[in-house]
């Protein structure tokens, strides 16, 4: 983490792809899921994301993509199997709901891209 950190500070243009899961940290309590972004990087001004969720009924997968000046986001694909089963479909861009795991997802990345 201290690496990333340093790394983070280094360079505003992009986020190295992380060697360890990091929780991200919930605003809303409620979820009995945790969430975990595994990697994320930047590309063109755009947060390219994977992260899973592990919950009480499985773990899931799911690739983003956030705009962060427009605090926008669109789900790239998602897999109960593993990260590499995500097949790539795009949904439409869309507007974060405060408090959710997805503006959460947002907000932590963002913060660092």
């Amino acid at each position: 983490m201290k690496l990333f950190m340093s790394a983070a500070a280094a360079s505003l243009v992009s986020i190295s792809a992380f060697a360890n899961e990091v929780l991200i940290p919930r605003s809303m309590p409620g979820d009995k899921g945790q969430y975990y972004l595994l990697e994320a990087r930047t590309e063109q001004g755009v947060v390219k994301t994977l992260h899973k969720r592990v919950g009480p009924s499985g773990t899931g997968f799911t690739r983003t993509e956030v705009n962060c000046k427009a605090m926008r986001m669109r789900e790239m694909g998602y897999s109960e199997e593993s990260a590499e089963a995500i097949k790539i479909k795009a949904t439409p861009w869309f507007d974060l709901v405060p408090g959710s795991s997805k503006s959460d997802l947002a907000n932590f990345v963002c913060k660092k891209a």
